[in-house]
């Protein structure tokens, strides 16, 4: 495995015409916008998942916020009631659409002026069930109002973030249509926003499908800070991470450095149930063990991931150095697996960094 701070050999340090350098944030600028998916999460847990035509019955049921906006607008504000937050997305003119809302009055810090109502479709839903003991989930989708959102739902004018995080690919039907100049229109949107200055991260949906291959490239192009699952990963690199379930941490950096062709300007960071990589377009690189958590710690896995994105983005906020930045998100997804729902669990980042003295390492990630 290489050195937790060695340099991959031929990555280019700076731009070049394929990895173009984006404009420098403003300073005069300040916070975080979420943009993308806004469900109500309605979760059922079970014992095991069934085979088709049979039963399994329900041992607790509860409903929550969900999606990547929702789940990573509330954790940045759970983190940090100080950091202003901005929550775009379209939502129904329904109950849903009042519980997501309401939701967000919670926190003082979080702007709602861009959480678009409409009449045009119901609130997003999905049905979880989660298996108890594993957290592993399963998910059935209604995609409702979330296949509205476009860049006409943004006014970039009254928008003064540093930081705008997208998501996700493939499952916003608006953003995901094509565009004849930049590949897509989450692409065009991508780059509105750095041309004003702002930092730009995406995050994708677990589709099994082969719409990646011409859906999320072009939106590379335009991101600083390229934050997915392993799952993920391999579907956009088709560069393989496990072999009858162990994971390849060798494969990682190639993984990274793929991506990395494909135009991302910054940052490429995987997360995965063992750890997480990141490799910057400057060579660094660092693998990072997840938590040890003891037995029963788990409650459920549904958020973890959007939680360790928040993790990261808000490290990279702070300015903080990236080994500082990954071990916060570790920790921040270690935390959410501590509630059944998706946000539940999640704490100021204080007390997320004191999960370190709470629970050791793992010793490796594999």
């Amino acid at each position: 495995m290489p050195d937790n701070r060695g340099v991959v050999p031929g990555q280019p340090p700076g731009g070049s015409p394929d990895h173009p350098i984006t404009r420098s944030p403003d300073p005069a600028r300040s916070g975080i916008a979420c943009g993308g998916i806004w469900v109500v999460d309605l979760v059922k847990v079970i014992a095991n998942y069934p085979r088709e035509n049979t039963i399994c019955y329900i041992s607790e049921e509860s409903r929550g916020g969900g999606g990547l906006a929702h789940n990573v607008v509330i954790d940045l504000a759970s983190f940090d009631a100080n950091l202003p937050l901005y929550a775009l997305g379209v939502i129904g003119n329904d109950a849903y659409g009042d519980y997501l809302v309401e939701r967000c009055r919670r926190f003082s810090n979080i702007n709602i002026d861009q959480l678009r109502r409409t009449d045009l479709d119901s609130t997003s839903y999905t049905d979880v069930f989660s298996v108890k003991g594993t957290g592993h989930r399963t998910y059935f989708h209604y995609l409702g109002a979330n296949r509205l959102f476009e860049p006409a739902h943004v006014d970039l004018e009254v928008l003064p973030v540093k930081m705008f995080h997208l998501g996700y690919l493939l499952m916003m039907k608006a953003m995901d249509q094509p565009d004849g100049q930049f590949g897509t229109v989450a692409a065009r949107f991508l780059s509105e926003l750095q041309s004003r200055g702002i930092r730009t991260s995406i995050d994708l949906v677990s589709e099994d499908s082969d719409r990646f291959t011409h859906i999320v490239p072009p939106a590379l192009k335009y991101t600083d800070y390229c934050i997915i699952n392993d799952w993920e990963a391999e579907k956009l690199s088709g560069i393989s991470l496990r072999v009858e379930g162990r994971l390849l941490p060798e494969n990682l950096a190639r993984i990274g450095a793929t991506l990395l062709g494909h135009g991302v300007n910054d940052l490429v960071v995987i997360h995965f149930p063992e750890g997480s990589y990141l490799l910057s377009r400057k060579g660094v690189e660092i693998f990072q063990p997840s938590l040890a958590l003891p037995d029963g710690y788990i409650v459920g896995s549904s958020g973890a991931g959007d939680s360790f994105c928040a993790g990261v983005l808000y490290g990279l906020y702070q300015g903080w150095d990236y080994d500082r930045t990954l071990r916060f998100a570790t920790c921040a997804g270690g935390m959410n697996l501590s509630d059944l729902t998706t946000t539940g669990g999640i704490k100021s980042w204080q007390e997320i960094l004191q999960m370190e003295q709470r629970f050791p390492y793992r010793k490796s990630l594999a």
